[in-house]
């Protein structure tokens, strides 16, 4: 099975199945010892062409990126090597204080800790100064033996003993391990992997024998879990006998996993969740120089095309399209991109990872990930502008240029249903703008509520809902969704859109329509069309037919509060960047336009911590009227504040609808077989067949 794009045997094992499997998957190893310390994506020697110590000290040198990278690296660690050690009560920046209050576990605290002891480690096994070993030493003690259990505590639910910490904490423990390794005493050496064991490994091997729901929900779970615990047996490997067993299992759940992405590299989450990728990157990369470079799998598929995927989701300073479950405001997470252009040594992906790379994401291992020896290339000319994805949720992009730093458009749609972390938003049409979100989708609460991810209760939280995405809702509805018990298949295909036309051409625009009728319930048809044409005038024509006759409710979400006309035209601004809007009624029934917030409602309000979710009363416009049909038009005009804000509207002819922007005008319009935005100064234009 190595075909250019791999698609390995899907498993839906249970438990049992897994363990199964066991004696065959071992069999094939190659057996021997493992290699030298240290093993984990850095190698003692470079026999097989695995960058070792002495090649990273050369590489750091060499200035450019990695050589500042280095010293920032350096530079942190110095400053946090005379601070306390990081506690599961400590706060910090980003730090929810009921997390630190509660002593919980959190991600940010596991990360931070993580990434504060790995830094440490790979600052002393690089220069060999000790003051990094000792801090080292400090930060190592407190999460072996002053952290509580590994477990959030909003897990403990479950009735396992491991969870997401569990295998985040063992990985970074297991990575410090390895790489201090020979400047540890053998009694310290046998303290540590005792501590790893005992709380990482242990709790995964019950937990595996409870068969928890995680084991076949192919999401984040399992691979942080089962790969963060496998990767810290691949460092313990010749001190534990069950060390190969581990490995197996996580391995084999990883291929399970890899065979959900979609044949482009989409996966089973929205692109706001792609930083996920890094954990089957990483664990690959740890399997490779564990297996002294038997394993070598980055360079097949989904590995190239999940970047990619990633890369088009990206938009201007580092942060990706918003769909599901998002952060809106958070810098991607891409440094295993790196891995990936080494891998393939491809150019394109070595510059999205420097356009990218974050130090809010700043993980010590992305530093061994980059290949300096590869010279980036820009993607202009060499991706598209334009780009469809039919897998999952079916993401669409329409980009004006790859030019940094700042976009004339990217607009962006979704036609489709993710099977984990999603949300109600089927059909979701938004933009930015020069840089600057315009009509935007708002993004998760402040924390996940209790009920967040246990059936319909989801929906009563506005952001998940279809009433706070770009949509139309009917009767006040939600959007299907599925109903099934954690570990049960997920099945979205039957109650999710898809993409029916697709158009695009360079220098003129992109257009496409979505058939999302099966989303709904009561729903006979119901077309969304896009039209784009550049650089950033947007018509978006909404054709419902309905079973009976019942509310119609369209919104639109501005990043700032607008008040509409009473012809339905808003304008909305932020920074440099502006649009002018308008909502018009092609079909029957009295369309009535306003304006609102959003609140959340009791009991519907809180995290699971029992704080109240913060309240950033989101603005909206909404279109509504009452029956069985709708046709409803959006037109949007978006540039510079100076050239689009003010009293410059779109305003009816007897054509359609007519937009005088910085290039002359553009004209909008829709009949019964044809939807159009035409440039007639610059010979622009952009049509769909609606027949």
């Amino acid at each position: 099975m190595s075909l250019p794009r791999r698609k390995f045997i899907r498993h839906s094992a249970t438990l049992a199945a897994a363990w199964g499997l066991l004696p065959q998957l071992r069999a094939a190893q190659t057996g021997g010892a493992p290699p030298a310390h240290p093993r984990l994506f850095i190698a003692a020697n470079n026999d097989r062409g695995l960058q070792s110590v002495d090649d990273f000290r050369r590489a750091v040198q060499s200035g450019g990126f990695l050589g500042q990278a280095w010293s920032d690296l350096v530079g942190q660690a110095r400053a946090e090597a005379s601070l306390p050690a990081l506690q599961a009560d400590s706060m910090f920046a980003d730090r929810p204080p009921s997390m630190a209050r509660d002593r919980n576990l959190d991600y940010s605290i596991c990360y931070a800790g993580g990434a504060r002891l790995t830094r440490f480690a790979l600052a002393h096994l690089i220069t060999g100064e000790a003051v990094y070993l000792d801090a080292a030493k400090v930060q190592l003690n407190a999460i072996l033996h002053e952290w509580p259990d590994w477990i959030d505590q909003g897990h403990t639910r479950f009735g396992h003993p491991a969870d997401l910490r569990t295998g985040m904490l063992a990985q970074d423990c297991a990575i410090a391990y390895d790489w201090l390794y020979h400047s540890l005493t053998e009694d310290e050496r046998t303290e540590i992997r005792d501590g790893i064991v005992r709380r990482g490994i242990q709790p995964f091997l019950t937990s595996v024998a409870q068969d928890p729901w995680w084991m076949t929900d192919l999401n984040n779970w399992v691979t942080v879990i089962a790969g963060g615990v496998a990767i810290a047996a691949m460092a313990l490997q010749e001190h534990y006998p069950k060390s190969q067993a581990v490995i197996d299992i996580a391995t084999e759940r990883f291929d399970a996993y890899l065979a959900t992405y979609g044949p482009d590299g989409e996966f089973n989450e929205s692109v706001a969740y792609s930083g996920a990728n890094r954990i089957p990157v990483g664990y690959f990369t740890a399997l490779r120089f564990a297996t002294g470079g038997e394993v070598d799998r980055l360079g097949e598929w989904p590995f190239p095309e999940m970047c990619r995927w990633a890369m088009h989701g990206t938009l201007d300073d580092k942060k990706l399209i918003p769909f599901g479950d998002a952060r809106p405001e958070q810098d991607a997470m891409t440094g295993y991109a790196a891995a990936v252009a080494a891998a393939n040594q491809d150019p394109v992906l070595q510059d999205y990872f420097l356009r990218t790379v974050s130090k809010s994401h700043a993980h010590p291992i992305y530093l061994l990930f980059y290949d300096d020896r590869l010279k980036p290339l820009p993607p202009t000319g060499r991706e598209p502008l334009a780009i469809a994805y039919p897998a999952h949720g079916g993401m669409i992009v329409s980009r004006t240029s790859w030019e940094k730093p700042l976009t004339d458009c990217i607009l962006f749609g979704k036609s489709g249903r993710e099977e984990q972390h999603e949300h109600n938003d089927i059909g979701f049409v938004g933009f930015d703008t020069l840089g600057e979100r315009l009509i935007i989708d708002i993004g998760s609460p402040s924390g996940y509520p209790e009920d967040f991810f246990d059936g319909a209760a989801r929906w009563e939280y506005y952001n998940a809902s279809i009433k706070g995405h770009n949509t139309i809702s009917f009767g006040g509805r939600e959007q299907l969704y599925p109903i099934r018990k954690r570990g049960e298949p997920i099945i979205t295909k039957p109650i999710s859109g898809k993409v029916e036309h697709w158009w695009h051409e360079p220098g003129q625009g992109t257009a496409w329509s979505m058939e999302l009728a099966p989303a709904y319930r009561g729903v006979k048809h119901f077309t969304r069309t896009v039209l784009h044409l550049w650089p950033g005038y947007i018509l978006v024509l909404d054709d419902a037919e309905l079973e009976q006759s019942e509310s119609i409710s369209l919104r639109w979400h501005p990043i700032t509060a607008a008040t509409p006309a009473p012809d339905g035209s808003f304008t909305v601004t932020n920074g440099l960047a502006a649009v002018a809007s308008r909502i018009i009624n092609l079909g029957e029934g009295d369309l009535k336009i306003t304006s609102g917030r959003h609140t959340y409602q009791a009991p519907y309000d809180r995290a699971r911590s029992g704080d109240l979710l913060e309240a950033h009363r989101e603005p909206f416009v909404e279109a509504s009227l009452t029956g069985d049909r709708c046709r409803l038009l959006t037109l949007f005009a978006t540039g510079a504040t100076a050239d689009f804000g003010g009293s410059n509207q779109w305003n009816q002819t007897p054509t359609g609808w007519t937009f005088y922007g910085p290039a002359g005008p553009v004209t909008a319009s829709v009949n019964g077989s044809s939807a159009s935005l035409h440039a007639p100064k610059t010979g622009q234009s952009v049509s769909v067949d609606l027949a």
